[in-house]
């Protein structure tokens, strides 16, 4: 049983999406710390990107495969255990990722451990949670959470790169899991809270009984929030098609992350200048994330979903025809960062739409499990372009061909129509 909640004007769930927002700016670090450390480990241990780049990419699906009960943890035993269990991992994890000397250690402790600490404290446990506590608001809550991750890189990443380049990277590893873990494990005692409903309170603040007007459906429909199964989601094509397209967006997305600070380096920039370029990329994809999800709640979350999906194929046209010299690279990663964001915090919000809050946790962690499965072979593949041409050019155009596939599975929804609770039952 949840501890009581002294009743103030200001709805809580403001004060659960602020703690959220913290939560998702400092945990996804631990997946994040390789993209950081990557030209320091390089130097001292001679491995090849490729095989780094694997490391990642282990990470990535073993994040998929966690996010499954991540999602169920955060449905049947709420967010506040969830994200406590995760703070308490994530100090572990970064103190073994300060011990590792073999490349074995890189896949169990970096590939299997922080993977584990990434899923119990990123995506799908604080967009999921905050679909829980938003309806009315829900896209605009999302594309704030998802740009928390962006804020958090923005900052984090030229620090610890900089860091690095002052103390060794190990040194940097320990500090950052008490510096990171403590504030989760505080805040998931004081601050989270399950549902609304935990603490007396409705979703939005409004009465259940108020019916509510979702953007996806017709001006003169109204829908009342159904609550299905996993069982009956997973019947529908819209989940599987959904399921494509936020798969397909991992592979660039993931693969551009994890690469980007070392991308820069081959232009003979120093590793503390390399950091700042994914300020670079994160700054203006704050911008892009939270005002997609402010556009998916005017304007519908499929609309928006689908054109910044269609926006994302021209950005990576552009990136692989003209970014190939210093300058053309600080204006594509600036345009890839505000290009590229607009749709990916609306996947959660959407599947809440169409299948209500009870189990948006495991049906968000199954589409999660595409991102990382699918979406994870991008560092790996990233790695292996480059080891073979020397380049990333052709790393680019495999993004571009990703990008058509996810729009082309967006499209496909709207020949399908809107899924209905009581079509299931029949």
């Amino acid at each position: 049983m949840e501890p009581t909640v002294k009743k103030s004007k200001l709805f809580y769930g403001y004060k659960v999406l602020t703690a959220l927002f913290v939560v998702g700016a400092i945990g996804p670090q631990a997946r994040y710390s390789l993209t950081a450390f990557f030209p320091a480990i390089l130097a001292e241990t001679g491995w090849s990107r490729s095989e780094i780049g694997l490391a990642q990419s282990v990470g990535l699906w073993c994040y998929a495969i966690f996010s499954i009960p991540t999602g169920w943890m955060v449905d049947r035993l709420g967010a506040r255990k969830t994200i406590a269990f995760g703070g308490i991992l994530c100090i572990f994890g970064w103190f073994l990722l300060s011990t590792i000397h073999s490349i074995w250690q890189l896949y169990i402790y970096y590939g299997l451990v922080m993977a584990l600490v990434t899923s119990l404290l990123h995506l799908v446990s604080i967009q999921a949670t905050s679909r829980k506590w938003f309806i009315r608001r829900a896209g605009l809550a999302a594309g704030i959470l998802i740009s928390a991750f962006a804020i958090g890189s923005a900052i984090f990443t030229p620090i610890l790169t900089s860091a690095t380049s002052l103390f060794h990277w190990r040194a940097v590893s320990l500090v950052c899991g008490f510096a990171f873990g403590l504030p989760i494990i505080l805040l998931a005692y004081f601050i989270i809270r399950d549902t609304p409903e935990s603490i007396g309170l409705y979703p939005d603040g409004i009465d259940p009984q108020s019916e509510i007007t979702m953007p996806d459906s017709s001006p003169k429909q109204v829908i009342i929030e159904e609550q299905w199964t996993i069982k009956n989601a997973l019947k529908t094509p819209h989940f599987w098609l959904l399921f494509i397209a936020y798969s397909f967006s991992g592979i660039v997305i993931n693969g551009l992350l994890a690469h980007l600070v070392v991308w820069v380096t081959d232009f003979n920039s120093s590793t503390a200048l390399a950091g700042l370029f994914m300020t670079l990329y994160n700054a203006p994809s704050i911008v892009s994330r939270v005002g997609g999800g402010w556009l998916g709640d005017r304007f519908g979350k499929y609309r928006i979903l689908t054109i910044g999906t269609f926006s994302a194929v021209l950005i990576m046209l552009i990136t692989w025809w003209w970014g190939r010299g210093f300058n053309q690279l600080f204006f594509v990663i600036l345009l890839m960062g505000l290009g590229l964001n607009v749709a990916t915090g609306l996947y959660a919000p959407h599947v809440g739409d169409l299948f209500g809050r009870k189990n948006v946790g495991a049906l968000f962690a199954i589409l999660t499990a595409g991102w990382g499965l699918i979406g994870g072979l991008g560092p790996l593949l990233w790695g292996l372009i480059y080891d073979k041409t020397d380049s990333y050019s052709q790393a680019l155009l495999l993004s571009v061909f990703a990008y058509v596939i996810a729009t082309t599975a967006l499209i496909a929804i709207h020949f399908f129509r809107r899924p209905l609770l009581s079509n299931q039952n029949r």
